[in-house]
């Protein structure tokens, strides 16, 4: 864990259906109650530190869902702890930012983790 605690989690998961993603998140995180679409699911997590909403997108960017809790109710202080989280109940590659986001600089590269099969490195994606 790092000494920063990110506001809200965002991460990212590769090609898997919603209802899949939605039992692993129940796993790690309790009970969920999803309203539900197609591509869209939202949610309420409730856990000791508050609630939140979540959203999951199916192909919010690419053959990637986007998996949001819009605010930290979580023991994970980073989108990374969330990810290796998330990583140990599915086995598809996880990506998620480097630093809690920020407005890129021009030319800087986008930078991210990818967790695959328990390794985790730096790509940039984009």
């Amino acid at each position: 864990m790092t000494e920063t605690r990110y506001p809200d989690l965002e991460i990212y998961i590769k090609a898997l259906e919603l209802d899949v993603i939605a039992d692993a998140l129940t796993a790690i995180l309790g009970p969920i109650s999803w309203s539900k679409t197609p591509s869209l699911y939202q949610g309420v997590v409730s856990t000791d530190r508050g609630s939140s909403a979540m959203i999951l997108q199916a192909s919010a960017y690419k053959a990637f869902t986007s998996i949001w809790l819009k605010a930290n109710v979580s023991t994970w202080d980073t989108d990374l702890d969330f990810a290796l989280a998330l990583s140990m109940k599915l086995p598809s590659e996880i990506r998620c930012s480097i630093d809690s986001w920020q407005e890129q600089e021009d030319g800087a590269p986008d930078l991210w983790w990818r967790i695959l099969d328990g390794v985790q490195k730096q790509v940039q994606w984009g």
